[in-house]
């Protein structure tokens, strides 16, 4: 059965990616990761493949380059959208630029929704874990065991009675792969925080919405407006 317009609906989850060096939480220096393991890259692909990721710019700048097969939000307050909305997309539309929470939210949240996936990943840097910590209920966490500089950095606490883990694997240095020892982990949170929404507002609260569902996202249009006529009945 299609929801109602007062409905509410459930938006999806926000996960955390993110290596930090223990001790230290560190999880930057100069706008670069300080260290190479290349197995732990491996596996962010595989995690966060065919999902939207959500950064910061710099952390955008320190990839230097749209992560393929991924919708990559940016979130920055230095970057003016054009058209007086708050989103803007690059010509190849695997990378959008927003700058409110609200906004990348939305997009992420719709994206997500009409592609059948049920969680988004904040990816860094040290601003952007701060700024969605409050909605975040699984960490994909690889604690580096190694004395590093840093610059930036990641201080979340996991205490027992707050977070379980559900996966845990060690893995040893490897010449050529890895620089370092490092432990992976991925936490849920024990009780979700869940965000939802009611249906009619989600798609049409805000002009820069409207403007976004229209025409910004054009390799998107057709499976959003298919997904919006034919679940909520409502005219885009």
């Amino acid at each position: 059965m299609a929801p109602q317009l007062s409905e509410r609906t459930r938006m999806p989850s926000i996960s955390f990616i993110v290596a930090r060096s223990h001790p230290g939480n560190v999880i930057g220096y100069k706008n670069a990761l300080p260290w190479h393991l290349g197995s732990d890259l491996k596996r962010f692909r595989e995690v966060t493949t065919g999902h939207v990721v959500i950064m910061g710019l710099n952390t955008h700048v320190s990839i230097g380059r749209t992560l393929p097969k991924r919708i990559n939000i940016v979130l920055t307050q230095s970057y003016m959208a054009s058209n007086t909305s708050e989103i803007d997309v690059d010509a190849d539309t695997q990378l959008i630029f927003t700058n409110k929470l609200e906004e990348t939210l939305f997009v992420a949240d719709v994206i997500s929704i009409c592609r059948g996936k049920k969680d988004i990943f904040v990816i860094g840097g040290q601003h952007m874990f701060d700024l969605f910590r409050k909605f975040v209920n699984k960490v994909y966490l690889t604690q580096v065991y190694a004395e590093v500089n840093g610059d930036a950095f990641f201080d979340m606490k996991f205490e027992q009675k707050e977070w379980k883990i559900i996966e845990e694997i060690s893995v040893t240095k490897s010449e050529g792969t890895d620089d370092h020892n490092y432990l992976y982990s991925i936490l849920s949170r024990r009780e979700r925080k869940n965000r939802y929404a009611f249906v009619k507002n989600f798609l049409t609260d805000l002009d820069s919405k409207k403007l976004w569902l229209a025409s910004n996202i054009t390799k998107h249009r057709e499976d959003i407006v298919n997904y919006v006529h034919e679940n909520l009945e409502l005219d885009v």
